[in-house]
């Protein structure tokens, strides 16, 4: 494919320089819920995306591990339909290979510095001299390398996505890499801002690295409302308000591993079949197992007593998801952490209350009582006491429903898109004032 200089978008009628996106761990065009690819992958292609829409010109910097082991071992600049560059960085597989010979993000630290280096090269090849560019990096890993690309004209603004240290207060029982904790340590110190995807997080920055507010600026998520949308002719005369004749449809949908919760709502399922016998209901459990702490569901719901109730699914294309959240009573989101939850958000799109662990971006995204309800443990006796609620409440579902839908409209990838420009215009005010 050929290539050209990228537009200068004006925001506030100042000219935006060129961002360069850095995904190493995961390509953001990999389909969320497969392998590693998850609510981080849809960030960065939505915000790429919109960015470019907006006449920016982004560079996506990622690597070949999704496809490690292939014959390919040559860097590849990748140019999309919208004019975006995607460089992808060839990584042999037994650089990255663990002790059961699957590739390992995590070793990726091992290479930062090569990396950074070969992304210096790939991307050097489209600039212009005295550019301006802004670094935006995405999770620790990506994060060092950036570092290594930072100086005063590229100035780097970083996010997390998640963060070691709150998921294992959270969950203890998390694995993370030893050098993880350090790294984001490093990264808070000395990127030059850090987005934060809701308020608790921007605090959760401040109380664990004492980056200073002024260093963190909200860039919330938001959903593609062209795809999730209520169901046609929904609303007051909603047909999923009834359940005459038909199952309880619940819907999980992401990796599958123990940090996401699938066995906490497959427990839950078995504890609500004691509950209320005689009310049928299913369970489509969507995602792919992921990380060496992988669920088998099958297996799960076997020893439930429920593997008659739950459907495995693959991971699905947002169209297809968009569907399965439309025909379902509820989204659960069992997660022992979330930055955001954008899983959840994509269902409120459909009209789709949600059950969700009342923790991170969630306490703030699902609003009690009124787009869903909150749960403040991880307990399948609790989460199935929600479940009946579901069943004896269909007005009330039908009320969050609608609200759900509304609370959905304020978010849009636009929105995200200007809030990152306002960011980015903030570092480098000599270019673009």
């Amino acid at each position: 494919m050929t290539t050209t200089a990228a537009p200068t978008a004006l925001c506030g009628g100042a000219a935006v320089p060129r961002v360069v996106m850095l995904s190493l761990h995961t390509s953001p065009l990999v389909q969320a819920g497969q392998g590693d690819a998850g609510g981080l992958n849809v960030y960065v292609n939505a915000l790429s995306r919109s960015l470019r829409a907006a006449g920016v010109g982004v560079d996506i910097v990622t690597t070949s591990i999704e496809e490690a082991g292939s014959a390919e071992q040559a860097d590849v600049v990748t140019v999309l339909e919208d004019g975006r560059r995607v460089h992808t960085l060839a990584v042999p597989a037994h650089l990255l290979s663990g002790p059961d010979g699957r590739p390992e993000k995590n070793r990726l630290v091992e290479h930062v510095e090569e990396l950074a280096r070969r992304a210096e090269i790939s991307l050097g090849r489209y600039g212009e001299p005295g550019e301006q560019i802004i670094l935006h990096s995405h999770y620790w890993i990506s994060g060092l390398a950036a570092l290594h690309l930072a100086d005063p004209q590229r100035p780097l603004i970083h996010t997390m996505h998640t963060i070691g240290r709150v998921k294992r207060e959270r969950d203890p029982s998390s694995r993370e890499d030893p050098r993880r904790d350090a790294a984001e340590a490093q990264i808070s110190a000395q990127a030059d801002l850090l987005t934060a995807n809701t308020q608790h997080e921007a605090d959760d920055l401040h109380r664990l690295f004492g980056v200073p507010r002024q260093r963190v600026g909200l860039v919330k998520p938001g959903v593609d409302l062209a795809v999730f949308h209520p169901p046609a002719g929904s609303g007051e005369e909603d047909p999923r308000a009834e359940l005459e004749g038909r199952p309880l449809r619940l819907t999980f949908a992401g990796r599958l591993q123990p940090h996401k919760g699938p066995q906490v709502a497959i427990e839950a399922l078995g504890v609500f079949r004691t509950m209320m016998p005689e009310v049928p209901l299913e369970l489509t459990v969507a995602g792919q197992q992921s990380g060496s702490d992988a669920l088998d569901v099958t297996a799960l719901a076997a020893e439930a007593g429920v593997g008659d109730l739950v459907h495995a699914a693959p991971p699905m294309p947002h169209h297809d998801l968009a569907e399965l959240f439309r025909s379902s009573d509820a989204v659960l989101v069992p997660s022992y952490s979330e930055s955001f939850g954008l899983v959840a958000l994509e269902a409120m799109a459909c009209g789709t209350p949600v059950l969700a662990h009342d923790v991170g971006g969630l306490s703030e995204l699902v609003r009690h009582k009124r787009t869903g309800r909150l749960i403040g443990s991880l307990d399948p006796q609790e989460w199935a006491g929600q479940m009946r609620w579901l069943v004896l409440h269909r007005r009330a579902w039908n009320r969050y429903s609608s609200t759900a839908s509304a609370t959905a409209q304020s978010y849009s990838w636009a929105a995200t898109a200007n809030a990152a420009l306002a960011l980015y215009r903030r570092l480098a005010p000599a270019r673009v004032g």
